[in-house]
């Protein structure tokens, strides 16, 4: 069971393919030195197990980051990831993470 939460990218890499979300609502955080016009965008595994789809928040937009923030979300259990665009841009620095946030 997910207490604290997962690392999502350390340092401009991404921790893996994605990491186990147990379900329910949600906090990403990204910071980074630069994000250089990318963008960081939370991303869950589709049902066919190879597609990465956009996480909507509570409002109806993709949570996706072009400056340092924060953002709600709510999903089942799944495999989820932080993506940084790569329109030819250098972020450097970026740092992401998730946490569970009890009901």
């Amino acid at each position: 069971m997910l207490s604290a939460g997962v690392t999502l990218i350390q340092d401009g890499t991404a921790t893996s393919a994605g990491q186990q979300w147990p379900g329910g609502r949600g906090q990403c955080v990204v910071v980074a030195t630069t994000f250089d016009n990318e963008k960081v965008t939370l991303e869950f595994l589709g049902p066919d197990g190879s597609t990465w789809l956009p996480v909507i928040d509570g409002a109806g937009n993709e949570v996706e980051f072009s400056q340092n923030g924060s953002a709600l979300f709510e999903l089942p259990p799944c495999t989820i990831r932080a993506a940084v665009s790569t329109g030819g841009g250098s972020p450097a620095g970026i740092y992401a993470a998730a946490s569970r946030i009890p009901y």
